[in-house]
């Protein structure tokens, strides 16, 4: 084996700054990857009708895509001190701090209709005006409206110049350009699959859920619908974390139509998403892990990278499996 060249040395030296560098913005990036990907065909579809202009259809999709995902970040972003606030409540109620019925239905006032006060304040804030919600987004945290920006600039970026960005990683990149033919097969794969396989059910089952608690007149619909689609993503329970303790309590405070209803909804409705749309959304994107270990890797990755890593963590995972595949395919061809 021969030494390494002073070149090669601080190529690599370079390459890992680099990396360094760009960490910190990688969640924008690797998601405006994917969802340029996603929207290949839409961008075709537009760059038709604008007369073979790719850059003008290029930003075309990236204010259509922005003017919805930064009203998104907000609502997002509120939805998430609510929960995170609404599971501190239960765990100090198993704690014996409180009733648990009373943090599930509301204050003990489970038969009363729900108040669409704060959501009606989310939807004036953020529903009405992209530019406000980035704003509001911008002032809560800088971090964040840098992470828009560069998610908007990625975006574009990928759309008109992606061919060609591609084309220069195969020419310049230090492995064959069939290992990073699979390689980048493995990158999109990652991102159908958590994006429309796993996103996509999860997002259904949470809008089932809500409107369904919000028909029989569940306090905290709007706590509970978006966490049943966080919990849609755990294998084997799923939705169960929410809708079983929630059936439990209305069982036990005798209201027993809503427990029907409940029950109904998590064993039936639930399971016919499951059966049904997974599958079909599964066709579309269609991520080569194990459920447990893209559960487990979700969690490592948050545990390591905070909130962003629940898309980190599986998409490492999966560029492993397929390097370590690549290499032990290699070596045979070596041994034969």
């Amino acid at each position: 084996m021969s030494p390494l060249k002073p070149m090669s040395i601080l190529a690599v030296a370079f390459c890992g700054a680099a990396v360094v560098v760009l960490a910190p913005l990688w969640a924008p990036l690797v998601l405006a990857a994917w969802i340029a990907d996603l929207l290949r065909p839409a961008v075709r579809n537009f760059e038709r009708h604008l007369g073979g202009r790719r850059r003008a259809a290029g930003v075309l999709i990236v204010l259509v895509a922005v003017g919805i995902l930064a009203p998104l970040i907000g609502i997002v972003a509120a939805l998430t001190n609510s929960i995170l606030e609404f599971l501190g409540q239960v765990r100090a109620a198993l704690e014996g701090q409180g009733s648990l019925a009373a943090v599930l239905l509301g204050e003990g006032k489970a038969g009363a209709h729900p108040e669409l006060s704060d959501w009606a304040d989310l939807a004036s804030r953020y529903g009405t005006n992209a530019w406000r919600a980035m704003a509001v987004v911008g002032r809560a945290s800088a971090r964040a409206a840098i992470a828009v920006v560069v998610f908007g600039a990625a975006l574009y970026t990928f759309i008109s110049e992606g061919e060609r960005g591609y084309a220069w990683l195969e020419e310049h990149a230090p492995i064959p350009s069939q290992a990073l033919a699979r390689l980048a097969a493995a990158f999109r794969e990652t991102g159908r699959g958590l994006i429309v396989g796993a996103g996509g059910t999860a997002l259904v089952q949470g809008a089932l859920a809500t409107a369904a608690y919000l028909a029989i007149g569940i306090p905290r619909a709007f706590i509970l619908g978006p966490l049943t689609a966080v919990c849609a993503l755990v294998p084997f329970v799923g939705t169960g974390l929410v809708w079983i303790p929630l059936a439990i309590e209305l069982g036990a405070s005798g209201q027993y139509w809503r427990l029907g209803v409940v029950v109904a909804m998590g064993l039936g409705v639930h399971s016919l998403v499951d059966n049904f749309l997974r599958p079909f959304l599964t066709r579309y994107g269609r991520l080569k892990l194990p459920t447990f270990v893209v559960l487990v890797s979700m969690l490592g990755g948050i545990a390591v990278f905070g909130v962003t890593g629940a898309i980190l963590g599986p998409l490492v995972v999966r560029l492993c499996v397929e390097s370590l595949a690549i290499e032990l395919e290699r070596r045979r061809e070596e041994a034969s």
